[in-house]
């Protein structure tokens, strides 16, 4: 089930592109979510000079690309290799893979049902709208809900509901969120490192019996990187204070110091 969004992508989108031509100066590719083709100049392949441009892209080979503008005159679309960073192009895989995900998904709930697996997408596509941007987002909601139907709420019928929602809970984890604090600890102590590494363990240990993610980081003396990761919004603010608590706790003690700051994003 390969489903293509219509019309043409806006300005400045990253889109998955299989190549299907090299020639000298450009490269023609085909966007794998619209019905839409595009090309890429060698001036947009890589900064600096290129002696081929076999040595960046290969046919058939899938690439992330940024969108720069429809092409009027031939009726397709310039795009640029060179301009995606690395974090847009993993941001793009990682957003394609959970769409294929939530395609199986439902490619899986339509056969158990006995229904057209074309008809299916396009209603459930079509319930989602004003709720959520992509089915995507609706199924990501479902993995991270306990005891609610957001399918159903959105008018989808409860026995196919009923199903995408047992399977999203098996094949979708919940996206985890995280809360970063910098922790500024100072101790008079003559064994104020010691204290310190003290406190630190001790918080550890505690995230570990109490299942938090927890991750401790030296920055440079007195700051510490704290970062807690759930999947529970409304968890993860309170299991953050925790460990802080345990820390504090333990340098109070040696008559230290400690401090909470935001993390500049």
């Amino acid at each position: 089930m390969h489903q293509k969004k219509s019309g043409f992508p806006s300005e400045g989108e990253i889109v998955a592109c299989t190549v299907k031509k090299i020639l000298k100066t450009t490269v023609f590719v085909k966007l794998d979510e619209y019905e839409q083709e595009g090309i890429i100049h060698i001036s947009e392949i890589s900064p600096g000079r290129i002696r081929t441009i076999r040595d960046f892209v290969k046919e058939n080979k899938k690439i992330i690309c940024k969108v720069l503008r429809k092409n009027e005159r031939y009726g397709n679309l310039d795009l640029s290799l060179r301009r995606v960073t690395t974090g847009q192009k993993l941001n793009k895989i990682k957003e394609d893979k959970l769409r294929d995900k939530c395609l199986k998904i439902i490619e899986s709930s339509a056969k158990q049902l006995k229904l057209d697996v074309d008809k299916t997408y396009k209603l459930i596509n079509e319930k989602i709208k004003g709720t959520y941007e992509s089915i995507s987002e609706a199924f990501q909601t479902v993995a991270e809900e306990l005891d609610e139907s957001p399918l159903e709420e959105v008018g989808i019928d409860k026995k196919l509901a009923k199903s995408l929602e047992e399977t999203i809970k098996v094949r979708l984890k919940p996206k985890e969120i995280k809360e970063t604090k910098n922790l500024e600890i100072t101790c008079p102590s003559g064994e104020g490192i010691e204290i310190i590494k003290k406190s630190l363990e001790k918080a550890n240990k505690y995230a570990k019996e109490k299942k938090y993610n927890l991750t401790l980081t030296y920055v440079s003396a007195p700051n510490y990187l704290l970062s807690v990761t759930s999947p529970n919004p409304k968890e993860i603010e309170a299991q953050t204070e925790e460990i802080i608590e345990v820390i504090e706790k333990e340098i109070k003690k040696a008559k230290g110091e400690l401090k909470v700051h935001k993390v500049k994003k």
